[in-house]
């Protein structure tokens, strides 16, 4: 997936660009950055309705790759390194979202592998997983 950031960007467009192509990912943005493996605080995140631009010290636009290969470190820190930007990445497990800290060193692929195993799917989310599957 390819996704465009510039100070006009919503959180929220960001964060349903990601689910969109990791359905059973999502990521978080923070006014905090935290250290591998570790969690961010909740008090720290923040609302989606926010545009990148006033959360952010680096006001270059651009586009970020990401691929389901990438381990969700790798994605962290990207997004760090490229936009100045604070994410934590989330997997569905069971009814709640956690935080894939203590599993940086796995792909997303592995993650949604991992969700995948520990959710049971509605049948629209499903579908979405079947289509997940020829990404």
């Amino acid at each position: 997936m390819l996704l465009h950031i510039d100070d006009n960007t919503l959180i929220a467009d960001v964060q349903e660009d990601f689910s969109d192509s990791f359905p059973l990912l999502k990521i978080e943005f923070y006014d905090e950055r935290h250290s591998y493996k570790d969690k961010s605080l909740d008090v720290h995140r923040i609302v989606p309705d926010k545009k990148i631009g006033s959360i952010r010290k680096i006001h270059d636009p651009g586009n970020l790759e990401i691929m389901s290969w990438y381990t969700t470190g790798r994605v962290e820190r990207n997004f760090k390194e490229k936009f100045g930007l604070n994410v934590q990445v989330f997997r569905k497990e069971k009814a709640a979202w956690i935080q894939s800290s203590s599993t940086d060193a796995y792909t997303l692929a592995e993650q949604m592998e991992r969700a995948r195993n520990a959710v049971v799917a509605s049948p629209k989310l499903r579908k979405m997983l079947v289509e997940y599957e020829y990404l």
